[in-house]
């Protein structure tokens, strides 16, 4: 699937307004040591001298697990600048909106609330913000993370994989959301991907670890407690980044436990050189691709429909949507069942149809949200 035309037209026009503010914002000289200390270290690697860097005295590389970033060496060899790093990072959270649309069709939103959750996505104080702010490496995390999820809904184990191992590689902290992700995707989606990338996160943490402890280094992090600090500034955050999404997360009620620890990472957070809940700083990446994918799920559950037939109990309509989800799910099933010229690629849209087939078959019957259900008849006093 593509990404809608709505949503096209609104990264493109992004895209060319934030590399016309980042650039403004450069020549003003209002720009902090970050975007300095990435153009150094990757100027640096080019020519052979390491990481190192002078705003951290120490190679990069021991701060951040941010191998990741090497890739930029040619780029940034050929235009050894801080605005080529400053381009890159707002085609980056552009790009993401272009993900998010891609995963809101994927889990069956209408073109519409899929184009509205990109949309929101662009606009939304927290994506502009880190847009405007310094290069640093949770920049790529929104477009990572929304790849991720395409790939983690159509199962996809190896291009699964690939993503998370690129986010494993970005920052040590996502080795813990990876963690926590995977062990929840093998639970409720895909074991064969959940375990996978759980141990994936594993074994890149303990990596991570083991290499710091060799060389007697450390990375850069706040102190944590189980107390929040400053509780009101913090909820106005989480007010504004919910705010353009028209609060549409809260709709999954117990499932935003799947965003626990990374409210956790900015809410128990002990007081740091500057507030890290705000909007725009870059370690509220990974919250605001998650809330923006929260959105769109709450927007795919609206638009499915409700299911009803005579006589049935809501225990046996759950556990016959379970078995038809299942179906739905499974490749062998979908090859077989989505008729000719079906090849080794089954869309979402066929699997929605097989969905469909199979509720039909057990005798239930769609309506669309809101609308009345049929009247039960009257028993026989």
């Amino acid at each position: 699937m593509k990404p809608t035309r709505a949503v096209m037209v609104a990264a493109v026009v992004f895209a060319l307004v934030y590399v016309a503010l980042d650039l403004n914002k450069l020549y003003a000289l209002r720009y902090g040591a970050d975007t300095g200390t990435f153009v150094q270290w990757l100027v640096g690697e080019a020519h052979g001298r390491g990481s190192w860097n002078g705003a951290e005295y120490r190679p990069h590389l021991q701060v951040h697990d941010s191998w990741v970033l090497l890739a930029l060496v040619p780029l940034v060899a050929l235009l050894p600048y801080a605005q080529t790093l400053l381009v890159v990072q707002v085609l980056a959270i552009a790009g993401a909106a272009l993900a998010i649309c891609v995963f809101a069709r994927e889990c069956g939103a209408t073109p519409r609330a899929a184009s509205a959750v990109g949309i929101a996505y662009l606009i939304s104080p927290s994506a502009q913000g880190i847009a405007y702010g310094n290069f640093l490496e949770n920049v790529f995390v929104p477009l990572l993370a929304a790849l991720g999820a395409i790939a983690v809904r159509r199962r996809a184990l190896v291009p699964a994989l690939i993503v998370a191992q690129l986010l494993l590689g970005l920052k040590e902290d996502e080795a813990l959301f990876l963690l926590w992700l995977g062990a929840a995707c093998a639970v409720w989606w895909d074991r064969r991907i959940g375990c996978a990338m759980a141990g994936l996160a594993v074994v890149n943490g303990v990596a991570f670890v083991v290499v710091e402890r060799s060389v007697g280094a450390h990375p850069s992090l706040p102190g944590y407690a189980l107390h929040v600090d400053d509780p009101l500034a913090k909820l106005a955050f989480f007010v504004a980044l919910l705010a353009p999404f028209a609060f549409a997360p809260l709709l999954l009620r117990w499932r935003l436990l799947l965003a626990a620890p990374l409210v956790a990472e900015l809410t128990l957070n002990r007081p740091w050189a500057y507030p890290i809940a705000r909007i725009g700083t870059h370690w509220t990446a990974p919250l605001v691709i998650a809330t923006a994918l929260l959105a769109l799920a709450a927007a795919a559950a609206r638009a499915s429909g409700v299911w009803s037939k005579e006589g049935a109990t809501e225990a046996s309509v759950k556990r016959d949507q379970r078995a038809c989800v299942a179906d739905a799910g499974d490749y062998g099933f979908l090859v077989s069942q989505a008729g000719q010229g079906a090849g080794t690629t089954v869309t979402a849209r066929q699997q929605a149809d097989i969905y469909r087939a199979c509720m039909t078959r057990k005798g239930y019957s769609e309506y669309a949200p809101g609308s009345p259900l049929p009247a039960k008849p009257e028993e026989n006093q």
